[in-house]
């Protein structure tokens, strides 16, 4: 079976969780991997200027987490062609959950209870947004989501 032999819908959603998958693993991955090179970085007020940005610039973590940084931001700009920003947005939310697991193991980082009880808020969140379509403005009529509200159409 071959993408072009699924159904529009199908294809659509694929897509979707694509784009997602590079937004949330280049955002997140991309925000460690900047962490740990400023981890590694002399603070700014110990060196000269020059020296403070010729270390970051350097630093093999910091081109590494610019880069994926770069690729989750073109990611995003290239979805927002397709979905609704109300939709993007929420979805890639996602990277709050990735982030505080990432920062836990990798960069030793305390979590509280609070913030864990926040990022399962913000999963449940995610998951509602994920329920509906990512395009309310080319939305098929019979769709939930197209249905007016009060007579005023969406």
């Amino acid at each position: 079976m071959t993408l072009k032999t699924l159904d529009k819908e199908t294809r659509c959603a694929i897509k979707n969780a694509i784009f997602v998958v590079l937004i949330v693993f280049g955002n997140t991955v991309g925000n460690l991997m900047l962490a740990i090179s400023m981890n590694q970085t002399p603070s700014i007020s110990s060196v000269t200027v020059p020296n403070y940005f010729g270390a970051m610039l350097t630093n093999p973590f910091f081109l590494a987490g610019t880069f994926l940084s770069a690729l989750s931001l073109l990611a995003q700009l290239t979805m927002y062609t397709w979905a609704d920003l109300s939709y993007v947005l929420p979805v890639t939310a996602s990277g709050y959950v990735v982030t505080a697991i990432l920062s836990k193991f990798f960069l030793q980082e305390h979590v509280s209870m609070f913030r864990w009880i926040g990022v399962v808020i913000i999963s449940f969140g995610v998951f509602f947004v994920a329920e509906t379509p990512p395009d309310t403005k080319h939305v098929d009529a019979t769709h939930p989501d197209a249905q007016q509200v009060e007579g005023v159409s969406q």
